[in-house]
């Protein structure tokens, strides 16, 4: 062994040695604290699993007494003979409500939101919900289970027992339970044929009885689980409601092993870290000592091996580096290439020894070897960008640095570093593509249309405007919808495509996101030209897609402006190219609009009497007029609509059709719209038990979704009959969503409100939703009385959707009565009802209740002119 070779092993063994032995002693110590984590954590984890298990149990208990409990109070009730005499023999009101036998005590001392009595006909004969009577029916708090659970609690007559479901009402769950009422052990009581009645009691878990009935079994925070995702976390338990349908209940659990971890981890922790503080000094003051022992090996040989331990350095660095190492000597010729060079080119290192460095690397600048002696001048390390072919022919970009190899004045060489930047460029350039192109469809996205204005704007001439067309897809959004969101996607391609074989090779077109579209035209230089080119794109866009061998159409609504003489700017030519689109699409898409400075005018008027509208609401300045409507057969007032007015200083009106469309764009309607239904509900209260209110629908809100919630919640707040609110619908909502109007309009009918077809005639959807939708009437609109009855077609009209309302049993009102002979010839024609300025025009609701009550002892009554002249005429 020599000298060299036993020094080297000497100083493994000292450091090795030392090193392998602290690694082992730190390993155990780590996996030692690693094992006490685990063990504290796996202890936590199952302390938190039995905790929530054993308030699974608990919750499901007590909810289970509570059905329990519910199931023995109807129980007690239903079987019961004065129950039967009273309640299934005859419905005694007094007895049940007056003497709460049956009534307000069931809410204060057994807290059951609803008791109910419904007869072998599945009508509701007596209700009490809140403690208080009312006429709402069984089917409005139980929905499609009604019908199901009544014939299945009728099957429990033989004994005294009670049906017992789930629900939830009101976004709460609810225990209903349900019993055929019995003559119990009372003999003697007289029969009655038929099914027997039904008792129901509805126990409505609100937030607040949810929490305290947790409390009651030490849980916290007991609630509904707000959506399927919650619903899937845990804690929680499901409760069956029926086919497959169940309520979830969550709540917060206790979480024992948290406390564990609290007091433990820290302690574990702080025991690590002065563990740790210990080994380390140790390890140092051990590796300190190994180190002096190596040094002392090394200063008695270093004079022998250094030059053998740089050799071999260098070796191993060239050999592990990811680049290729290069070495030439003063003429350029290649003297050493590292064995990368093979791996990294596919070239053999032999092939390239003894060669020019200029054969191999190239600069678009200047020659390798040329650049290489200018740095003789600057005397420090360079790098230089430069391109290599290789072994498959494939060009490679690459990034030399290279150092002097000698002295300044004595140079022998140059050596250094390639390394292959093909991917890093690429990338760099690929990141730079997507950062001003958008992803889906190639296109420049909003950054590179600014880049792109910027430019064009700075260097425009007067005489040649640049034309933006902000373009917007019309029917694409029932693209997604119906065919997912890869045909929209295809669609979008297929948009980019086509809106560029339009454009000219100094033309620009852009996607900012969604179906939204920006081009910019030049060499238009006349209104003509633009629409010219307008009416190509629009052509274009209306050919046909395919979509899984399908024709689909769209269309495009456009906004043009134009720079210089609309803006100047990038961001304020875009913003007015958005106001002329949303005019266009306000003004019935498929068409294009030229900006104009009214538009920004009439806007900024739009967001004032916007944002006022608001405060306007906070503020109840909005009022109702009643425009009464005659029955046209015994020339009575029916009932009245409800006519919105907004008074933003007293004495000044705003009429609903400045401000119902812009409360429906600005998310207002339905706060609107609640507002009107609680207002009409509560004033109608004060007329006959005859008439009723009409109020109008907006599109909007029908389809929110919550509209039955809603109608449900203003009827059970202010009191007002069911069959006494009548709501007036468009009929092109029918062709909308026919399924989603179907199921709103079958919720409404079961409230029991009236349902009628407003503005009749004038929409496109299919005579056929008069058959499949429960409507109760329908109102002929005002623009065919124009001209009736002197227009024949007019008047053909007319009779011909009186007609179509009898043949499905529907109630006719003709609106925009205004003169006498009109009044005469739908009296003639068989008409039901009429409205109109010459019956009656809209007025405050202190009038119009007036005019319903009887005049006193010399008093007039009230604004009588509509009734005498429905006198003298009928």
């Amino acid at each position: 062994m020599s000298l060299f070779s036993f020094s080297t092993s000497a100083q493994s063994f000292q450091v090795q040695t030392t090193s392998r032995t602290l690694r082992v002693l730190i390993a155990l110590l780590a996996g030692i604290f690693a094992l006490s984590v685990i063990m504290v954590i796996t202890i936590a984890h199952r302390q938190n699993h039995a905790a929530i298990k054993q308030e699974k149990q608990l919750l499901d208990q007590i909810w289970r007494a509570q059905q329990k409990i519910m199931r023995t109070d109807i129980r007690d009730y239903a079987f019961w003979g004065e129950a039967w005499k009273h309640l299934h023999v005859r419905m005694d009101t007094d007895w049940a409500y007056a003497q709460e036998n049956f009534g307000p005590g069931l809410y204060s001392e057994y807290h059951y939101e609803g008791a109910f009595v419904v007869d072998g006909n599945n009508q509701t004969r007596y209700a009490v919900i809140d403690g208080k009577l009312s006429s709402i029916p069984i089917s409005a708090m139980l929905g499609k289970y009604t019908d199901e659970w009544l014939a299945e609690a009728r099957r429990l007559n033989s004994v005294p027992d009670a049906l017992v479901r789930n629900i939830i009402i009101n976004r709460s769950p609810a225990i209903v339970v349900m019993a055929p009422i019995t003559t119990g052990q009372m003999p003697g009581l007289p029969e009655v044929a038929g099914p027997p009645s039904i008792m129901i009691f509805i126990n409505r878990m609100t937030p607040a009885k949810l929490a305290a009935l947790g409390h009651s079994v030490g849980i916290d925070e007991a609630r509904l689980a707000s959506n399927t995702r919650d619903a899937q976390l845990e804690p929680a338990i499901s409760q069956p409601i029926e086919n497959g349908e169940k309520l979830v209940l969550r709540w917060k659990s206790s979480e024992p092993g948290e406390a564990l971890m609290l007091y433990i981890l820290p302690l574990l922790l702080l025991t690590a870290l002065v563990i740790g503080f210990v080994t380390r000094h140790v390890s140092r003051q051990a590796m300190f000592n190994a180190r002096l022992c190596d040094q002392r090996f090394q200063q008695l040989i270093r004079s022998q091996h250094e030059l053998a331990n740089s050799e071999a350095r260098f070796r191993d660095v060239a050999e592990a580096s990811s680049d290729w190492i290069w070495e030439i000597d003063r003429n350029g010729m290649l003297v050493y290439l590292s064995a990368r060079f093979t791996d990294v080119t596919g070239h053999s290192v032999v092939s390239w020894l003894g060669r020019s460095i200029d054969e191999l690397l190239h600069s678009k600048v200047q020659p390798v070897s040329e650049w290489l002696a200018r740095r003789e001048q600057q005397g420090h390390r360079s790098v230089l960008r430069c391109n290599f072919i290789c072994a498959q022919g494939k060009p490679r970009i690459c990034r030399l640095v290279a150092n002097m190899v000698g002295y300044v004045d004595n140079i022998e060489g140059y050596r250094g570093t390639v390394s292959d930047i093909t991917l890093e460029v690429e990338a760099q350039a690929r990141i730079q593509f997507l950062s001003q192109h958008d992803v889906l469809t190639g296109l420049p996205n909003r950054l590179q249309l600014k880049e792109f204005l910027t430019g064009r704007l700075s260097h425009l001439p007067e005489s040649d405007p640049l034309v933006m067309i902000s373009l917007d897809l019309d029917r694409f959004k029932p693209i997604n919808d119906t065919w997912g969101h890869a045909a929209g996607d295809k669609v979008l391609n297929d948009v980019s495509l086509r809106l560029q074989s339009c454009l000219g090779a100094d033309e620009l077109a852009a996607r900012l996101g969604g179906d939204e579209f920006i081009l910019l035209l030049t060499g238009c230089r006349t209104r003509e030209q633009i629409e010219k080119r307008c009416r190509r794109l629009l052509n274009e866009l209306q050919r046909p897609f395919n979509i899984a061998d399908q024709s689909v159409f769209i269309g495009a609504s456009m906004g043009i402006a134009m720079a210089p003489q609309d803006a100047e700017q990038p961001d304020e030519l875009l913003r007015l190219a958005d106001i002329a689109l949303y005019k266009a699409k306000q003004g019935g898409r498929n068409q294009w609009i030229f900006y104009s400075c009214e538009m920004s005018e009439h806007l900024m008027q739009q967001r004032d009497m916007a944002r006022h509208l608001e405060c306007a609401i906070a503020e109840n300045r909005l009022r109702l007029f009643y425009q009464p409507r005659f029955d046209l057969n015994s020339s009575t007032i029916a009932g009245a609509e409800a006519l919105i007015r907004w008074e933003p200083s007293p004495g000044e009106w705003i009429m609903p059709d400045r401000f119902i469309e812009l409360a429906e764009e600005n998310g207002l309607i339905t706060a609107i719209s609640d507002w009107v239904l609680e207002t009409a509900c509560r004033e109608a209260l004060s007329w006959q038990e005859t008439m009723y209110v009409s109020v109008n629908i907006s599109p909007v809100e029908f389809r929110s979704g919550n509209l039955v919630q809603r109608v449900f919640h203003a009827l059970h707040k202010t009191g007002l009959a069911p069959a006494r609110l009548e709501l007036e619908i468009t009929e092109n909502i029918t062709f909308e969503n026919p399924q989603h109007a179907l199921t709103v309009m079958q919720g409404l009918h079961e409230l029991g409100v009236r349902l009628t077809v407003d503005d009749f005639g004038t929409g496109y959807a299919s005579l056929g939703y008069l058959k499949a939708f429960p409507f109760n009437g329908l109102k002929i609109d005002r623009s065919w009385m124009q001209e009736f009855p002197q227009s024949v077609q007019s008047k053909r009209v007319v009779e011909g959707i009186m007609g179509l309302a009898q043949a499905f049993s529907l109630t006719v009102t003709a609106e925009g009565i205004e003169t006498e002979e009109q009044l005469r010839q739908l009296k003639r024609m068989s008409c039901d009802e009429g409205q109109g300025y010459f019956l009656g025009r809209p007025m405050p609701s202190s009038e119009f209740a007036q005019l319903m009550s009887p005049p006193g002892e010399g008093k007039e009554p009230i604004n009588t002119l509509a009734p005498v002249k429905m006198l003298n005429v009928l």
